[in-house]
């Protein structure tokens, strides 16, 4: 599995960070309130979107399920004007930078899931209704199990590794621009 460790060596602490930095803190504290959850939403909306426009180019059986699930929530919350063109560049040039840019948008189904249970612990969010991002479900998890599969069924060449572990760390770059973003900046 070295394409595995390579990932996580190279993005460890950006993971750590990023974990620090946004909103979901605040649902697993149970302080987070409405506007802020549909701003964590929205945020993640916005990486989510870049990202998986960019997997299902080079990754044939790839589903941008998680962007759908973010606008569907954001609907049911009276947001419906959504568009993530304008937000930032990003691109992948082949499958090997999909991987490193999958290996973080199916990475993080776990924390998702694990936030999803927290929702219904948050006094200001009863209202929101069931969700579909962060569900809470454990099948959340399945599109990473089928990443990790598909890592396992090839040999990738050393460069093909470093240009995945590069690209999985964008990604985390481009997450954390997303969860300094505001809603009056669009």
């Amino acid at each position: 599995m070295r394409m595995l460790s390579r990932l996580r060596e190279a993005t460890a602490q950006q993971h750590k960070d990023l974990e620090k930095e946004n909103l979901a803190n605040k649902i697993m504290d149970h302080s987070i309130d409405i506007e802020e959850y549909k701003l964590l939403l929205f945020q993640n909306y916005l990486a989510y979107c870049k990202v998986e426009k960019e997997l299902v180019k080079y990754l044939d059986s790839y589903e941008p399920v998680k962007t759908r699930k973010l606008k569907k929530d954001l609907m049911n919350l009276g947001i419906e004007d959504l568009d993530c063109e304008d937000f930032a560049e990003f691109y992948c040039k082949n499958e090997a930078e999909a991987m490193g840019a999958a290996y973080v948008v199916e990475g993080s189904a776990m924390g998702g899931m694990l936030i999803g249970k927290e929702i219904t612990a948050c006094e200001n969010l009863r209202s929101v209704g069931e969700q579909n991002f962060f569900d809470g479900k454990r099948e959340s998890i399945k599109n990473w199990n089928d990443y990790l599969k598909l890592l396992r069924s090839r040999d990738f060449t050393q460069d093909e590794i470093e240009a995945a572990a590069k690209k999985a760390v964008e990604t985390f770059e481009l997450f954390g621009k997303a969860f300094s973003v505001s809603f009056s900046q669009y």
